[in-house]
Formats: C-alpha cells, structure tokens, sequence
C-alpha cells in the first residue's frame, strides 16, 4: 500500500511488487487493529465502515426496546456503539468535517434510540442528560490525554521526539518560550497531523496544567475543551 496525498497517487504509475513466488498488486484501503486504512489517511473508509456497523446496530435496538429491561437500554448502546466510535478517535479524529458530521449524526441516532425518540426529534438536550460532548471535541480530549501521557512518559520515542518546546526551536528568547512550537505547514492536512493538532491543543490549555497528574489533567482537559458543560455540571 502506497500512502501518500491524493494528487500525488494520482499521478502514481501503476505498479506491481514481486515476492518469492508471487506477484503483489497494491491496495487502496486495508484494516489493521480495527481501523481502515487509505492511501491517502482521509479515513473516509473507516468512516464508513464504521457507520454501516454502528447504524445496523442502532436499528436493531431501536426494533427491540420494547422488550428491554427499562435503564438497560443505554448500557448496550454504549458497549456496542458509543465505545466503536471511541476507539483510536485520537488516530482517525484528525479527518474531513464530513466525517464528524457523519460520525455525529450515528451519537444523534444513539441518544434518539435511548429515549425512545422520532428521527427529527432535537437532540442536543439528549446528550446533555446522557452526558455526551460533541464528537470533535471527544476526539481533542482524548488527543491531549494521549499528548500528555507521550510527554510524561518519553515513549513511544517517535512520537515524543514531536513535542518541542519554542525555547528550545528559536534562537532568540521569546514570550512564547514555554509553549509547544509549532511545525511549519502550509496545508490544512498538515495543520490536522497528530504533532501540530496535539501542540496547538497544549498551548490552548491553562498554565501548568500538562505538568498535572493524568487523572486531574484529565479533567481539566475536559473542563477546558467543554467549559459550558463543565459548568452546567456544576
């Protein structure tokens, strides 16, 4: 598989690989731990992988609720389908807004079919009471905790290496110092990489919170991607 943008797979010849005795066509998507991959990382197939699984699974429930204990309803979605989309969200979160639109509207039909609601019914008053946040900023909380545990722990190296701070990029001393630099990109694509999203995130975060054990970064993770929630909470 040959992963690359889409305007330089296009201009890829066609190719094939010899091994031993056999001749190896390249693919344009392939699973690997549960997740699609595509040549070009939109994870537009996963997307779409992913929705076909969570759908059918949210229809058959939404057929059987009347003969579900009451209050066990949300235990199944979320084992079934809210913890799918969870699922290496740091790693395919950093997609198209068609995808997490599409991601979003599979948590809309979720909270429709706990509550016994119709497809047009309003939501957003559903996910408050289940406790749901938007999709896109799920998937910034779980990329500052995954950030975060990468920078306390120094490992994997390949992807601490990523996490500099300014002091240590420029020269000359700056009021920026103690913020994470930023890798230069020209792109939106590049902009939504793991080491500049993860960064950006960092330095969007009150003054020492990263240096915060997990459990209370964690939250103020939370606190600081939701804060509307956080104080409703309250």
């Amino acid at each position: 598989m040959v992963f690359g943008s889409r305007q330089n797979l296009r201009k890829l010849p066609r190719f094939k690989i010899s091994f031993r005795d056999a001749e190896l066509q390249p693919c344009t998507q392939v699973g690997n731990l549960g997740v699609v991959f595509d040549g070009a990382l939109t994870w537009e197939a996963h997307v779409a992988e992913l929705s076909r699984r969570c759908i059918g699974v949210l229809i058959g429930l939404s057929h059987a609720r009347h003969c579900l204990p009451d209050g066990i309803l949300k235990t199944i979605v979320t084992a079934l389908v809210i913890s799918r989309v969870q699922y290496c969200l740091t790693v395919y979160g950093n997609g198209s807004r068609k995808n997490f639109d599409r991601l979003q509207k599979i948590m809309n039909f979720a909270a429709r079919v706990i509550f016994g609601r119709r497809k047009f019914d309003h939501v957003s008053g559903l996910r408050d009471s289940l406790g749901w946040i938007p999709l896109k900023a799920m998937a910034d909380i779980q990329t500052l905790v995954t950030a975060q545990k990468i920078i306390r722990n120094g490992e994997p190296e390949e992807l601490a290496t990523m996490f500099t701070y300014n002091s240590d990029a420029r020269k000359r001393s700056t009021r920026q110092d103690h913020l994470f630099h930023l890798p230069r990109s020209r792109l939106e694509t590049g902009k939504r990489r793991f080491g500049y999203r993860a960064a950006a995130l960092l330095n969007s975060l009150p003054p020492g919170v990263i240096e915060q054990r997990p459990a209370p970064f964690a939250r103020a993770a939370k606190a600081a991607v939701c804060p509307a929630m956080t104080i409703a909470r309250r």
